[in-house]
């Protein structure tokens, strides 16, 4: 009688293959495909955790060059900021000194020729002027966003009437052309007052006239609201430009993004796509918010909020 060969199932790892199926008990033959398969999935683990912990590494690994290099911009931005302000406060000062010595000078008696050419210097001076003025501000913008980078963004909170502040910035003729036609809808025979940095504040609505103006067409009028909507304060202005495309609405508030297919129709400045991230961090430390609506073709309107300032 032929003793029986026993099987262990490492028996039928190595040598299944080349067994002749037919001659094994169906029992153990389930058992060794149960368990080709166990190994088989447990190797398809295996490689699937190591690809994931190769996938997280090269994220963090890009994560953190992302951060390096935001850093390292962050600190030129600050830096190239600084030492750009120096300068220019020096030359802005030399100019408006020279501006005035023009001035008394074209009260004492001269030729007809060296008052044509005082007349032309003063020409230039005042050229000078406005464009160290337009570098001036370029260089804030970017002292501005160092700021708020690095979280040193001062506020000087007061009770402020928003009604006042929004007539006095548009009476002021620094602000926007004069000819340029403002509708403003604000409620005359109600005060809306929020506690807020005036200046701040004033600097977020300059900013969206001055985005109205230079995107639409100068005879579009602009137009500026203002309203209570529950405990907020709610200021729009809007304009009839040529609108932003949706997918842009989310990107417009990041730091240097500018919407490429929109052109400048009012002014020579392009600007470094800083004014709207300003605006909104300006905005948000008033725990506010800001948004837009626009569709291409109809124009857009830029609006914010600020808390309703409530006594106690």
């Amino acid at each position: 009688m032929q003793t029986p060969v026993t099987l262990t199932p490492l028996d039928f790892m190595f040598y299944g293959r080349h067994m002749n199926t037919r001659t094994l008990p169906s029992k153990l033959f389930k058992y060794f495909l149960w368990m080709c398969k166990m190994i088989t999935k447990i190797v398809a683990l295996l490689i699937g955790r190591e690809v994931f912990k190769y996938k997280r590494a090269k994220a963090r690994t890009q994560k953190l060059a992302r951060q390096e290099a935001q850093r390292r911009m962050n600190e030129f931005v600050s830096i190239a900021s600084h030492e750009l302000k120096t300068p220019l406060t020096s030359i802005k000062g030399n100019i408006q000194l020279m501006g005035r010595r023009l001035k008394s000078s074209t009260n004492e008696t001269h030729s007809v020729e060296t008052q044509q050419l005082l007349a032309e210097a003063r020409e230039l001076l005042d050229r000078t002027d406005q464009q160290v003025g337009r570098l001036t501000s370029l260089v804030n913008s970017l002292l501005e966003t160092s700021r708020i980078n690095a979280n040193t963004m001062d506020l000087l909170f007061e009770v402020c009437d928003l009604n006042s502040l929004l007539q006095e910035v548009v009476k002021d003729p620094r602000s926007i052309s004069a000819k340029r036609t403002l509708h403003i809808n604000i409620s005359e025979d109600k005060n809306i007052i929020v506690m807020a940095d005036i200046g701040r504040i004033k600097q977020v609505i300059l900013h969206y006239l001055s985005n109205a103006h230079k995107y639409s067409a100068i005879e579009c009028p602009i137009k500026i609201h203002l309203r209570e909507e529950g405990s907020m304060a709610y200021v729009s202005v809007s304009d009839e430009g040529p609108g932003i495309p949706i997918g842009e609405h989310k990107h417009i508030w990041e730091r240097f993004y500018r919407v490429s297919s929109i052109d400048v129709l009012n002014s020579s400045e392009v600007g470094l796509g800083l004014g709207l991230h300003i605006s909104r961090t300006i905005v948000e430390q008033h725990h506010g918010r800001v948004g837009v609506q626009s569709i291409p073709g109809q124009g857009s309107m830029f609006w914010f909020t600020l808390p309703l300032f409530q006594e106690k």
